[in-house]
């Protein structure tokens, strides 16, 4: 099997392991309810950054903006701003880290502690089994994505099953003839939508 599909298949268990942790001290940093933020990423986590942002001023969490990290409006006030980054190195997101020390607290979700973010944000959420090898990467930015649903209480394990029916059963008929994909999405899921067609795009270079 390829690193994608070995990487997608194993994406239940990793929202399974991401829920678990998110009620215990590894996920120390992460937004308490009322608290005004801004959540940053770039790319795919970008993308996750506006769904959790979006879901959790939804459901009346507190005030939550999404931002590219290279755009941050420095002249607004928060609580608290949570960082997405897989690797732990995206410049941007380092270089807005480092600016906000000492100022506002940052909370960053990394799949590898083991690289300058570590020292960057003032606490640190770990998903290193949620790493990735593949070019096409979906694991980690679907497993930060549940970790912080987890937090706000609106994770399920129907989400999880739901996951493992799409994984088992056969593609639709005609699917991989078609050439244009259309992703659509309202509030918290314009992230997803965001998503969904970067990957159908980066996949199977498809007009999405």
């Amino acid at each position: 099997m390829s690193y994608a599909e070995t990487e997608t298949a194993s994406q239940p268990d990793c929202w399974r392991r991401a829920a678990a942790l998110a009620g215990g001290p590894g996920a120390v940093g992460l937004p308490a309810a009322g608290e005004r933020i801004a959540v940053v990423g770039c790319g795919t986590s970008f993308y996750m950054a506006q769904a959790y942002a979006g879901l959790r001023e939804g459901s009346g969490q507190g005030e939550s903006d999404a931002f590219a990290a290279s755009e941050f409006p420095f002249d607004r006030g928060y609580d608290r701003v949570v960082a997405l980054t897989r690797s732990g190195t995206t410049t941007e997101v380092l270089e807005l880290l480092n600016r906000l020390r000492g100022a506002t607290r940052t909370v960053a979700v990394t799949a590898d502690p083991r690289t300058p973010v570590r020292t960057a944000a003032d606490d640190l959420v770990v998903l290193d089994f949620a790493d990735e090898r593949s070019v096409v990467q979906t694991r980690f930015a679907t497993t930060a994505l549940t970790l912080l649903r987890a937090h706000l209480g609106l994770h399920s394990e129907q989400a999880v099953a739901d996951a493992e029916t799409a994984l088992a059963e056969p593609l639709p008929d005609g699917l991989l003839e078609c050439t244009q994909f259309s992703f659509l999405g309202r509030g918290w899921t314009v992230g997803l939508a965001h998503e969904a067609a970067l990957k159908m795009k980066e996949a199977s270079l498809s007009w999405t």
